[in-house]
C-alpha cells in the first residue's frame, strides 16, 4: 500500500489567488485525515509535486495545475479520482477561513466532474458560500439542487442568519413542509438563536410550543437554545422557569442561565446558581468563571471576590486569557487597581490583548488616566496588537485629562492599525477632540467613519454645540434626521445646549416640542435643565420659573441652578432668593449658591445680607472650590491657581502678564481697557491668565494656546482673553466648566453670550 506522503496531494501549504481580497494561508493549519486523498492507486504526478511546493500560487497556477493533471480537460479522470470527503473538508476549511476565491475554484472543479449532483457536496458548497458572505451564490446552489433535504435547508437557514437576513430565514423555515421535510433539533436551535438575536419573544414562544410538541426539549442543544433565547429577550422569569424544568442540565445550561442573570443585573442570583452548579457536581469552565467573576465584582463584596479568586487559582485558571482578564475587571470594578495591576503582572508572558485592554479600561474607569496612557505606551513599545477595545477607553483617558497631544499620538496609532473608519473608535476620537477644543479634527474624523451610527452623529453635534457653532450643530441635527437616523435623548440634549449657548430661543422651543410630540422621546432632568437655561439666559426669567413649576417631574437642584445663574446675569434678586431656597433645601452644602447671593447683595447695596451669607458658609464649614486652570506643554500638564507663584517659570509668567496688561491699556479700546484696570487688583492674577501667559512663553509661535478651567470664566478674564488674542495674534481656546471659548483677533466664538 502506497504511503500517505506519496499519495496525499493536499498536505498543508500556502496558496494565494490573484485578485483575492486578502492573503490566503489556506491549508497551513489544516491536517486532513487519511480519507482526504486521491485514490491510492494513482501516484502523485510530477506537476502535482511542483504545485504543492510552490510558495505562492496564482489563479494561473491553479488553472495550469488543473489542466496538466487532467482535472481541467478530462472530467472522467477527476470524477474517478477525487474523494468526496476531501472536497467537503476543503470547502469546510474555505468557509472557516473566508477563502472565497479558493472555494469558487473548487466549485468549478465540482461542476466539471459532475459532482454537483451530490447532496453532501452541494450542502458543503452552500455552507462555504454563506460563511464567506456570498449568500447569493449559496441560494443559487440551493435552487439548483434536485432534492432538498433537511440538512440543506438547515444550512441555508444558518447562512441567512450569519448574513443577518433573518426574514429570509423565517420564510425558509415556513416552507419546510412544502419540500417534504420536518424541522429537526438543529433547525429549532438555529431558529431560536435568531429569535434571541431579534428579541422576538412571541415567535420564540411559538417555537417553544413546537419543540414541546415534537419532543425535542429533552435534547440539550435545543433546551439550551431556548434558555439563551429567553435570556436575550429579557424574559428572565420564563428562563428561570424553563431552567427549573429541564430534564438534563449540562455546563452550557448552567452557564446560559448564570449569564442571563448577570446581564440583567441579577448578580446575587447568578452567584447563588454558580454555587448550586458546583454542588450538583458540574465544575465551571473558563466562560462560567468569567461570568461569575463579573457578577461578584458588581456585588462589591471584596471578601467574596477574594474567595472566588482563590478558587480560580486552585483550578489553575487564573492565568488564562479570559479568566485572567475577568480578574482584572473584577478588581477594577471594586476600585482595587493595585490588585488589578498585580494580577496583570502575574500573568507575565501570558498577557494578551484581552488582559491589556482590561487593565487600560480599569485604570480609565478609576480615573487614572495617566497610568492608562502609560499602559498603552507599553503596549505600543511591545508592538502588541490593538483593537477597538483598546482605542475606545484610551481615548476616553485623553478626553478626561484632556490631552490634545496624546489624542493626536493615539489618532496616529488608530490610523496605523486601520481603525480610523471604525464607528466606535471614530466616536471616541470625536469625543476626545471635542474635549480638547479641536472641532476641526472632530469633523475630519466624522467624515472618515465608514458607517456612522447615532452615537457618531451625537458626538459631532455635541462638538459644534460646545465649541460655539450652534448653526452647524442644528444643521447636522436636521441632516441626521433626513438620513434616516432617529435622534435619542443625547441628540436632543446636544442640540438644545447649542440653542442655549447661542440664545436661539425659538429653535430650542421647537426642537424641545418635536422631541416629545414627533419622536416620542421623554425629557429627562438634563433636558428640563437645558430649557430653563435657554429661557433664563434670554431674559425670560418669569417664563423659566413657570416652566419649572409645570414640569411633570419634581424639580431637582440641577433644574433650579440655571435659573439662579440667569437671575445673577439679569440682576433679578427676588427670584434668585426663591431659586436659592429650593437648591439649598436639596443641597445645603452648595457653595455657589451662597457666593452668588453674596455677590448679588453687594451689587444691590445690601452689605449686611452679603455678610450673612459669608457667615453662614463659615458656620457650616462650606468652602468654595478654588479656581484652577491647566495647560499642556510638551506632553506635561501644568496647573495654576489664583496668585500662584509655585511654578518654576513664575517670574517669566508674571512679566508676560504685566507686558500684556500694558499693551491692553495702550489700545484704542479705552472703555473696555479702563474696565479691566478697575478690576486689576481683584482679577489680575486669576488662574486662567497665568496659564495663558505660560502658554504664550512656552509654545511655538502661531500655535494655539489651549487652557482648561474647573469653574466658569469671569467677565474680566473673558475680556482679557479677547484682548490677548488680538495683541499676540494667537488663537486662545479656553474651556470652562460649561463650554469652550475660541478667542481670535479680539473676538470670541460665544459672541459674548455665555
Amino acid at each position: 500500500m502506497a504511503s500517505i506522503s506519496k499519495i496525499c496531494l493536499y498536505k498543508p501549504f500556502s496558496l494565494s489567488f490573484a485578485g483575492s481580497v486578502k492573503d490566503q494561508t489556506l491549508l497551513q493549519r489544516c491536517n486532513f485525515p487519511a480519507t482526504c486523498i486521491l485514490r491510492e492507486q494513482v501516484p502523485l504526478k510530477n506537476e502535482c509535486r511542483v504545485f504543492a511546493r510552490m510558495p505562492e500560487r496564482t489563479g494561473t497556477g491553479v488553472s495550469t495545475y488543473l489542466r496538466e493533471t487532467g482535472t481541467g480537460d478530462n472530467g472522467d479522470y477527476a470524477r474517478n479520482d477525487l474523494d468526496i470527503s476531501h472536497l467537503i473538508s476543503v470547502l469546510k476549511f474555505c468557509g472557516g477561513e473566508g477563502c472565497l476565491e479558493f472555494g469558487r475554484t473548487y466549485h468549478g472543479l465540482i461542476a466539471k466532474t459532475g459532482l454537483d449532483g451530490d447532496e453532501f457536496v452541494n450542502t458543503s458548497l452552500m455552507d462555504m458560500y454563506a460563511k464567506c458572505g456570498d449568500i447569493d451564490s449559496a441560494v443559487m446552489v440551493f435552487n439548483q439542487m434536485p432534492r432538498l433535504d433537511v440538512a440543506s435547508c438547515n444550512c441555508l437557514i444558518s447562512g441567512y442568519a450569519n448574513c443577518g437576513l433573518f426574514e429570509e430565514a423565517f420564510r425558509l423555515f415556513m416552507n419546510y413542509e412544502s419540500w417534504g421535510n420536518k424541522p429537526n433539533s438543529y433547525t429549532y436551535s438555529s431558529m431560536l438563536a435568531i429569535c434571541g438575536t431579534l428579541s422576538a419573544i412571541e415567535e420564540g414562544k411559538q417555537l417553544h410550543a413546537q419543540v414541546v410538541k415534537m419532543q425535542y426539549l429533552s435534547e440539550t442543544a435545543v433546551s439550551n437554545a431556548l434558555l439563551t433565547m429567553y435570556c436575550k429577550c429579557e424574559a428572565m422569569a420564563d428562563a428561570e422557569s424553563l431552567f427549573e424544568r429541564l430534564p438534563q442540565r449540562n455546563i452550557v445550561s448552567w452557564t446560559a442561565i448564570i449569564h442571563g442573570l448577570y446581564q440583567h443585573e441579577g448578580f446575587e442570583k447568578a452567584m447563588r446558581l454558580f454555587c448550586l452548579m458546583r454542588e450538583s457536581g458540574i465544575e465551571p469552565n473558563d466562560y462560567t468563571f468569567t461570568i461569575a467573576l463579573a457578577s461578584c465584582g458588581n456585588m462589591k463584596n471584596i471578601d467574596n471576590c477574594r474567595l472566588l479568586h482563590g478558587l480560580v487559582i486552585k483550578k489553575g485558571m487564573a492565568l488564562g486569557e479570559f479568566v485572567g482578564a475577568a480578574l482584572i475587571d473584577m478588581y477594577s470594578e471594586l476600585r482595587e487597581t493595585d490588585d488589578a495591576e498585580k494580577q496583570f503582572k502575574e500573568m507575565g508572558n501570558l498577557t494578551s490583548k484581552v488582559s491589556r485592554n482590561a487593565l487600560i479600561k480599569g485604570l480609565v474607569q478609576n480615573e487614572k488616566a495617566n497610568e492608562a496612557l502609560d499602559a498603552f505606551s507599553e503596549m505600543v513599545r511591545k508592538d502588541a496588537a490593538c483593537d477597538e477595545f483598546t482605542f475606545s477607553p484610551i481615548l476616553k483617558a485623553c478626553a478626561s485629562l484632556p490631552s490634545f497631544m496624546s489624542c493626536q499620538q493615539i489618532h496616529a496609532q488608530v490610523v496605523k492599525a486601520n481603525f480610523d473608519k471604525n464607528t466606535h473608535v471614530g466616536s471616541s476620537l470625536i469625543e476626545a477632540y471635542t474635549r480638547c477644543g479641536s472641532v476641526e479634527d472632530a469633523e475630519k474624523v466624522f467624515s472618515r467613519i465608514s458607517a456612522p451610527d447615532v452615537v457618531s452623529w451625537n458626538s459631532v453635534i455635541k462638538a459644534y454645540s460646545q465649541n460655539g457653532n450652534p448653526r452647524r450643530a442644528i444643521s447636522l441635527f436636521r441632516r441626521m434626521i433626513i438620513k434616516g437616523f432617529r435622534p435619542t435623548g443625547s441628540t436632543f440634549l446636544a442640540v438644545l445646549s447649542a440653542c442655549s449657548h447661542s440664545g436661539k430661543l425659538q429653535d430650542g422651543q421647537e426642537i424641545f416640542q418635536s422631541m416629545i410630540n414627533e419622536f416620542g422621546v421623554s425629557p429627562e432632568e438634563a433636558h428640563y435643565s437645558c430649557m430653563v437655561d435657554l429661557l433664563g439666559r434670554s431674559g425670560r426669567i418669569e417664563k423659566a420659573l413657570d416652566f419649572i413649576n409645570n414640569t411633570p417631574i419634581k424639580p431637582t437642584a440641577s433644574i433650579w441652578r440655571p435659573l439662579l445663574a440667569a437671575c445673577r446675569c439679569h440682576n433679578n434678586l427676588r427670584i434668585a432668593e426663591f431659586a436659592a431656597k429650593h437648591i439649598l433645601a436639596m443641597d445645603p452644602n452648595d457653595a455657589t449658591v451662597y457666593v452668588t447671593l453674596s455677590n448679588m447683595y453687594i451689587e444691590a447695596g445690601l452689605l449686611e445680607n452679603a455678610e450673612n451669607q459669608r457667615k453662614l458658609m463659615k458656620l457650616k464649614e462650606i468652602t468654595k472650590e478654588p479656581g484652577c486652570s491647566w495647560i499642556e506643554v510638551n506632553n506635561k500638564i501644568h496647573k495654576f491657581f489664583s496668585r500662584d507663584r509655585t511654578h518654576p517659570e513664575s517670574e517669566k509668567i508674571y512679566d508676560k502678564l504685566k507686558q500684556i496688561m500694558m499693551l491692553i491699556k495702550g489700545t484704542a479700546y479705552s472703555t473696555n481697557a479702563d474696565s479691566l484696570q478697575v478690576k486689576e487688583d481683584f482679577c489680575l492674577y486669576h488662574s486662567e491668565k497665568l496659564a495663558v501667559c505660560f502658554g504664550l512663553i512656552s509654545l511655538a509661535a502661531g500655535k494655539p494656546v489651549r487652557i482648561f478651567k474647573n469653574l466658569r470664566v469671569c467677565t474680566d478674564c473673558h475680556m482679557f482673553m479677547k484682548f490677548a488674542s488680538m495683541i499676540t495674534d494667537r488663537v486662545i481656546i479656553l474651556s470652562d466648566n460649561y463650554r469652550f471659548h475660541h478667542f481670535n483677533k479680539g473676538g470670541c466664538s460665544c459672541g459674548d453670550y455665555w
